[in-house]
C-alpha cells in the first residue's frame, strides 16, 4: 500500500478548498458613490441658484446705479440751464448773494435780469429764482412714475424732519417725480421700468446746493420694496462766462497766437469796410513758398466742402472728404509727396498735417525743431537731425516752434504742470531745468512724456488755432453779404468740446452777454478795497534795503549788484521846468505804444526791476515799465478819472529830437512872471487865484507856438487875440492848480516778463485817451490764480 507524502496531501487539501463568496460589495459602493455625486449634485445646483441670484441682484444694483447717474447727468443739466437765466450785475457772489438768488429775495439780488429757458419749455409765471426755474423746467417732464407713494409734480419743500441739522437749509428744498427712463408699456401686468428722482438740497449758508439722485428699480423686490441706490453731488453757485474772450469791438487772431477757449464777437456792423468780427491768421502761411501753395490747394477744398466750419476735411467723409487736394509731386522728384496725408492720425486734414509733411524729411510723421531748441530735450536725445530749418540749418520760426511744442503744458491734465525757473528768466532750458510734474514711480516727466517741449511737433501735440469754438451776434448770412466768404477771413483749425458746434451765429444775451462797464462795478470796487497793502514806495524802498526818502535822488550805483536783486531805475522831478526830468541824460525812456513804429507820444519811464509787491496801488503819474515783477493779490492802478479836456492827451506830450535822438516837449513851455517885464498880476485871467505866483508858477507855450488854452495867453494880450481867444479851450485846473502835463494825472504803465497772481483794477476815466491811461502786458507776462 502506497502512502501518500505530506506534499501530496498538500495540494489534495488545496483542491478541496472552496473559495468565500462577497456579494453586494459592488451595490454598496454604487450606493456610496451615488450619494456622493448626489450631494455634489445638489451642491452645485445649491451654488448655481446662489450665483444667479447674486448675479440677478448685481444686475438689479448696477440698472439702479445706471438710472442714478443719468438722473445726475439731467441734474446737473437742469441747474446749469436754471442758473445761467439770471443774468446779475453783482459780481461778488457771497453766501448772501448765492441764497438770495436761490430763494428769489430781489431786494438782495440787486440789478439783475431772469432770460428765457434755453431749452425752449414754456413758463407761465418767469421764475423769481433758482429754485422756482427748477420747478418750471422738472414740470415740463414727461414719463412720470406714478402710485407709487412718491410726489407727482415738481415742489418747493421744507426739508424732511430726519435731516442732520447744521448741514441743510431748512427751506427751499426742490423735490421732483420720478422719471421713468422707458415707456411703461403695460402697466396691469409689468412692473414700471427703472426710474430716477431728483431732490436739490441747498446746504447751510446757501451757497452751495446738494444733488441728492435717487435710481430705482421693481423688477427685483425684497419685502415688496424696490431695489435704490443714491448718488450726490454738490455744485457751487458762481457767475462766469463761456467765452475766453467777448468783445464789442473786432477781433484780429494773428499769426503765432492760440486761443484756448471760446471766443464771442458781438461785433456786427458787417457793412462797414473791413468789417469782420474776426479775422484769424494762418500760423504757417508765409513760412516757405511751397508750403504756402500746398496750403492754398487746402483753402479751396474748405470753400466747398467743409460743412461744418472747423477749417478741417474730415478723412473718408462723402462731402468733406471730397474736398482734400489730389496728392501731387510738389518738390520735383518725380514722386508724389503725400502732402496731404493724415500726419497726426487724427481723421482729420488741416494745416498742421500739411506743415509737418512738408517739413518731415524721414517720413515719421514729425517735426524736429532747430538745434538750438532740442538740446536737452527727447529729440536731442534721440539724436534726430533738425527738420524744420532752413537750408543752412537756421531756424525758420522759433516762436511758432515754441508756441506748438510748449504749448498746453499741462498734458495730462493733473494741475500740476511748470517748471524749476533756475535762473529765473521764466524760459524752459531742457538741457538746465527739469519740468514740475514729477512721476518719481516711473522716474518719468509726465507733462514730457505726452509732447511737452520734446523737440518735436507732431500728434500729441494737439494743435488747433482755437481749443473751442467761435459764437458771433451777427448772422452767418449777414456777415458773408457785407464782407464775402467767411472762410477767407477764418483761417486755422478750430476744434470744439464733444457735441459742440465750431460755430455759432446769431446768438442771443444768454449765449453771448453784453458785458460793459457796468457789469463789473461791484467787482472792481471789492478789488480795489483789496490793495490795501504796504503804500507802493514803501514797497519799493523796503526791498532796495532803503528808506522811501532817499528814493527821490536814487541813482544807479545804489542798486544791489546782483543781476537778480531789486532794482530801480529813477526819473527824477523837472526842477528846472525845462520840460526834462532832471536826470534826463541817463533816464529811461520809451515810444508809447511800445515798439510802434507809428507812436503817439514818448515817455520817460521809472524801470522797477525783480522786486514783489503785495496789494498794491500803483500811483497815479507813475508811468513806468515793470520788469520780472510779481504782483500778488490785488494790483490797483491810480488814475485821474475826469479826463474830459478835448486836448488832456497833448498836455505833456513829448517828441524825439532828430538831432540828438532824445525826448523833448512837443510844446516847449517858459516861466512867466518871474523876468522883467513879465508881472504875475498880469497873468491869464482864466486861472484861479491859487493857479499863479507866489502859490503857482506860470507855464506859458514858447512865444513861438500858438497857445493851448486860455491860460496861456496874459491878460494884456487877450484883447490882440480877438475872437480866436473865444475859440480856445479852457485850460485844466485840477484842485485849485493849473495842469500843463497831464502824464501826471494818468498812467500809462508796460509790464514785461511779469507775473499777476491776482488780478489788476484800474480806475475808470471818464473819456477813453488810450495814450495816457494804458496797460501794456509784454514778453512773458502771465497771469494765475495759484503761484506757480
Amino acid at each position: 500500500m502506497t502512502i501518500p507524502s505530506n506534499n501530496q496531501n498538500k495540494q489534495q487539501s488545496r483542491r478541496l478548498r472552496i473559495p468565500i463568496s462577497r456579494r453586494g460589495i459592488a451595490s454598496v459602493l454604487a450606493m456610496m458613490f451615488l450619494i456622493i455625486f448626489g450631494s455634489l449634485v445638489a451642491a452645485m445646483a445649491v451654488a448655481s441658484t446662489g450665483n444667479i441670484r447674486t448675479a440677478n441682484m448685481h444686475l438689479h444694483v448696477m440698472r439702479a446705479m445706471s438710472a442714478a447717474e443719468t438722473g445726475l447727468a439731467v441734474a446737473e443739466h437742469r441747474l446749469n440751464e436754471a442758473s445761467s437765466r439770471f443774468v446779475v450785475a453783482e459780481s461778488d457772489l457771497d453766501a448772501d448773494i448765492t441764497w438770495a438768488l436761490w430763494k428769489g429775495d430781489s431786494s438782495l439780488i440787486g440789478t439783475y435780469e431772469v432770460a428765457p429757458p434755453r431749452d425752449g419749455y414754456a413758463e407761465t409765471v418767469s421764475p423769481a429764482g433758482i429754485a422756482e426755474a427748477l420747478v418750471n423746467a422738472h414740470s415740463a417732464d414727461e414719463n412720470i412714475l406714478t402710485g407709487y407713494d412718491y410726489t407727482e409734480s415738481a415742489e418747493i419743500e421744507t426739508a424732511p424732519s430726519d435731516i442732520a441739522e447744521g448741514v441743510y437749509e431748512s427751506s427751499y428744498w426742490v423735490n421732483t417725480p420720478p422719471i421713468l427712463m422707458s415707456e411703461w408699456e403695460d402697466p396691469d401686468t409689468e412692473n414700471p421700468p427703472p426710474a430716477y428722482q431728483i431732490r436739490y438740497a441747498p446746504l447751510a449758508g446757501g451757497h452751495t446746493i446738494r444733488v441728492i439722485v435717487e435710481g430705482i428699480v421693481y423688477d427685483f423686490q425684497r419685502n415688496n420694496k424696490p431695489i435704490r441706490r443714491i448718488i450726490t453731488r454738490d455744485y457751487q453757485i458762481i457767475k462766469s462766462v463761456d467765452q475766453a474772450i467777448i468783445a464789442h469791438s473786432k477781433i484780429l487772431i494773428g499769426k503765432n497766437v492760440q486761443i484756448e477757449g471760446e471766443l464771442g464777437a458781438r461785433f456786427d456792423e458787417v457793412d462797414f469796410d473791413a468789417g469782420d468780427p474776426i479775422v484769424m491768421r494762418s500760423d504757417f502761411l508765409g513760412l516757405d513758398s511751397v508750403l504756402d501753395t500746398k496750403i492754398t490747394a487746402f483753402f479751396e477744398g474748405l470753400l466747398t466742402h467743409d460743412i461744418d466750419g472747423d477749417n478741417r476735411l474730415r478723412v473718408g467723409h462723402p462731402i468733406e472728404g471730397a474736398g482734400i487736394p489730389a496728392d501731387a509731386d510738389f518738390d520735383g522728384d518725380g514722386d508724389s509727396d503725400g502732402a496731404f496725408n493724415d500726419a497726426t492720425q487724427d481723421g482729420y486734414i488741416d494745416e498742421i498735417d500739411i506743415f509737418i509733411r512738408h517739413y518731415d524729411t524721414n517720413n515719421d510723421n514729425r517735426v524736429t525743431l532747430s538745434a538750438a531748441l532740442i538740446e536737452g530735450t527727447r529729440a536731442g536725445l534721440d539724436g534726430s537731425a533738425p527738420e524744420f530749418v532752413g537750408s543752412s540749418g537756421e531756424a525758420i520760426d522759433e516762436d511758432l516752434a515754441l508756441l506748438i511744442d510748449g504749448g498746453r503744458p499741462d498734458r495730462n491734465e493733473n494741475g500740476v504742470f511748470g517748471f524749476l525757473d533756475i535762473n529765473n528768466d521764466r524760459i524752459y532750458q531742457p538741457e538746465d531745468e527739469d519740468p514740475i510734474d514729477y512721476d518719481a514711480f516711473h522716474d518719468t516727466y509726465s507733462d514730457e512724456e505726452l509732447g511737452w517741449r520734446d523737440g518735436y511737433i507732431d500728434a500729441m501735440d494737439r494743435y488747433a488755432k482755437v481749443q473751442g469754438r467761435l459764437v458771433f451776434k451777427v448772422e452767418a448770412s449777414d456777415w458773408e453779404t457785407g464782407q464775402g466768404d467767411i472762410h477767407d477771413r477764418l483761417h486755422g483749425p478750430i476744434v470744439p468740446d464733444d457735441d459742440e458746434s465750431p460755430l455759432e451765429f446769431g446768438a442771443d444775451d444768454l449765449t453771448l452777454p453784453d458785458i460793459n462797464a457796468d457789469s463789473f462795478t461791484d467787482t472792481e470796487n471789492a478789488l480795489i478795497a483789496a490793495a490795501d497793502g504796504d503804500p507802493f514806495w514803501q514797497q519799493v524802498a523796503d526791498q532796495l534795503g532803503t528808506s522811501t526818502s532817499s528814493l527821490s535822488a536814487w541813482t544807479l550805483d545804489m542798486n544791489p549788484s546782483g543781476d537778480d536783486e531789486p532794482h530801480l531805475f529813477p526819473i527824477w522831478d523837472d526842477t528846472d521846468y525845462d520840460g526834462l526830468p532832471d536826470n534826463y541824460d541817463w533816464a529811461y525812456f520809451e515810444n508809447a505804444p511800445y515798439n510802434s513804429p507809428s507812436y503817439s507820444d514818448v515817455y520817460w519811464r521809472p524801470v522797477f526791476e525783480n522786486m514783489v509787491f503785495r496789494n498794491v496801488k500803483i500811483p497815479m503819474g507813475l508811468n513806468a515799465l515793470f520788469v520780472n515783477c510779481t504782483f500778488v493779490g490785488s494790483s490797483h492802478v491810480q488814475t485821474y478819472t475826469q479826463n474830459t479836456h478835448p486836448l488832456w492827451s497833448e498836455y505833456g506830450a513829448n517828441i524825439i529830437d532828430a538831432a540828438t535822438g532824445m525826448p523833448t516837449p512837443k510844446f516847449p513851455r517858459f516861466v512867466y512872471g518871474d523876468d522883467p517885464g513879465e508881472d504875475a498880476s498880469d497873468a491869464p485871467p482864466m486861472l484861479p487865484s491859487t493857479a499863479v505866483p507866489p502859490d503857482q508858477m506860470i507855464l506859458m507855450t514858447d512865444l513861438s507856438i500858438s497857445p493851448l488854452d486860455t491860460g496861456d495867453v496874459p491878460q494884456s494880450e487877450v484883447a490882440a487875440f480877438g475872437e480866436s481867444y473865444n475859440l480856445l479851450p479852457e485850460p485844466i485846473v485840477i484842485d485849485g492848480k493849473r495842469v500843463v502835463d497831464t502824464k501826471k494825472f494818468s498812467n500809462n504803465l508796460r509790464f514785461h516778463d511779469c507775473l499777476f497772481v491776482g488780478s489788476v483794477v484800474s480806475d475808470t476815466p471818464t473819456e477813453y485817451t488810450q495814450v495816457r491811461n494804458k496797460l501794456q502786458f509784454t514778453g512773458a507776462t502771465r497771469f494765475t490764480t495759484v503761484h506757480p
